[in-house]
């Protein structure tokens, strides 16, 4: 999924950003390159209001910053989530609201790279499982109880019950096994019914069971690699029981719908986006089955890099899996977008983005003074999200 933490100096301070592009998708659906092609000429629009949606109870998953985002969203939103997928992610509040500690904690950079430079892994003995460093594991479960006591978030006992299912490579080279070993405290700590899943020749990538996705331990710009897993069809069994087995063909209209009017603030649309740096444009897939009979809303995040380009963020749309499921589950998905800015635009909105992550760490922050807003309910990316959701149901 997300391919490589990169590590950007920019004044004093290091800039990181969990990577995950991803090349073009193939349409295995008949007929629906056309439409693809159709759909993206078209002008973003709002949200449609579906008629048959229960958006009360909903579920959320990601990879790598957008697990760390679903993660947060279960917690600040827990009487509303119902499921947590997490492929590739850190636990609730690692970062602590510092990239440094992001960077220096919570995820392993260049570890492998430093072995492979200096020897230390012989050639052709693949892949040696990383642990990271000891998280604070105590800190964290502090830390949330605070914000619950400031009514920051929804109340802990939502959490009790919640189904969460996370995967972690063991050739991740990006979240060590300490990261897992955190986040299932943490969810044992308030109740949830987690499951974890793990494949031996898996990097930090989602892995797919579809044969064109590249070969699954390649270092290359995909990151949905073909494993000979599903991961999100074993997600969103565990997330929702009951599903059916089989999945089937993608069959729904796809929609590019304006982000700009879910985000809070008083200027115009651009600025609005920028300013948390969010894309203008977000995508939703309402499956055929949702005409005839009641669908649930399943939110998707993509990972760091993977919103900055069109056709790598419809990879991700297209080729994850979501689509087919949601079909035959009968799942409304959401598909929000966050990006990059470019210097001059970092510069006006204090966002330090440039890798196009979801905001795990706190860089949409500024001038609030509270280090962990972005993991609570005011955080503007979460606020946003959350907004797209409620309209989707209408008032």
């Amino acid at each position: 999924m997300i391919s490589r933490i990169l590590v950007r100096l920019a004044v004093i301070g290091a800039v990181v950003a969990l990577r995950m592009p991803a090349d073009a998708f193939a349409d295995s659906a008949a007929g629906a390159a056309t439409s693809a092609a159709a759909n993206s000429a078209a002008q973003p629009r709002a949200l449609p209001r579906i008629a048959r949606l229960d958006n009360q109870r909903i579920t959320v998953s990601g990879v790598s910053s957008g697990a760390a985002m679903a993660v947060q969203l279960g917690v600040a939103y827990s009487g509303r989530v119902s499921g947590v997928g997490i492929i590739g992610g850190p636990p609730y509040l690692c970062a602590d609201g510092s990239l440094l500690r992001a960077f220096n904690t919570c995820l392993i950079f260049g570890g492998a790279w430093l072995d492979r430079l200096t020897g230390s892994t012989p050639t052709g003995a693949g892949c040696q499982p990383r642990e990271g460093r000891p998280l604070d594991l105590p800190g964290m479960i502090e830390a949330t109880r605070g914000l619950e006591k400031r009514k920051a978030i929804d109340p802990i006992a939502g959490i009790a019950g919640q189904k969460v299912w996370e995967f972690r490579g063991r050739c991740d080279e990006v979240v060590g096994n300490n990261a897992s070993v955190a986040l299932a405290g943490f969810y044992r700590q308030f109740g949830a019914e987690l499951r974890a899943a793990t494949r031996p020749d898996v990097g930090h990538t989602l892995p797919t069971d579809k044969p064109d996705q590249g070969p699954c331990n390649a270092e290359d710009k995909d990151y949905i690699s073909s494993c000979n897993f599903d991961a999100v069809g074993e997600m969103l069994h565990h997330l929702l029981p009951g599903a059916p087995a089989a999945r089937a063909p993608a069959g729904g209209e796809w929609l590019r719908f304006d982000q700009a009017a879910y985000v809070e603030g008083g200027q115009d649309a651009d600025r609005r986006v920028k300013s948390i740096s969010m894309a203008r444009e977000g995508r939703l897939f309402v499956p055929a089955i949702c005409a005839a009979r009641s669908c649930t809303v399943h939110v998707a995040l993509h990972g760091c890099q993977q919103g900055i380009d069109d056709a790598v963020f419809e990879n991700f749309v297209r080729q994850s899996g979501y689509a087919e499921w949601a079909n035959s589950i009968g799942l409304v998905v959401l598909f929000p977008r966050v990006t990059a800015l470019d210097k001059f635009d970092s510069l006006i909105y204090r966002v330090g983005n440039p890798q196009g992550c979801w905001d795990w760490w706190g860089y949409t922050n500024a001038s609030f003074g509270d280090a962990l807003r972005y993991a609570s309910r005011d955080a503007p990316q979460m606020r946003a999200i959350m907004s797209t959701v409620g309209a989707l149901a209408g008032p």
